[in-house]
């Protein structure tokens, strides 16, 4: 089981850099007033790992939603 967890590792951080070296072209990114000039690999990994931060977040409150929900006395 070691060694097939090790082999998903192994393959996914091969793909990234695959994506990472494919993806080197300069892109604009403009938001509101503000415009940047970067790498479109390192807009696709800031972008990821805003999703995981947002969804992580909206995860934490959701369990804390729940949990206060289930201490609340009925009425």
């Amino acid at each position: 089981m070691d060694k097939l967890l090790l082999a998903v590792k192994i393959a996914i951080t091969v793909l990234v850099l695959i994506l990472f070296v494919q993806n080197i072209a300069v892109v604009e990114v403009r938001f509101l007033t503000w415009s940047l000039t970067l790498p479109l690999a390192l807009v696709l990994v800031v972008i990821y790992l805003l999703g995981m931060v947002s969804g992580r977040s909206l995860m934490g409150l959701m369990r804390r939603l729940r949990a206060d929900r289930g201490q609340r006395p009925r009425h």
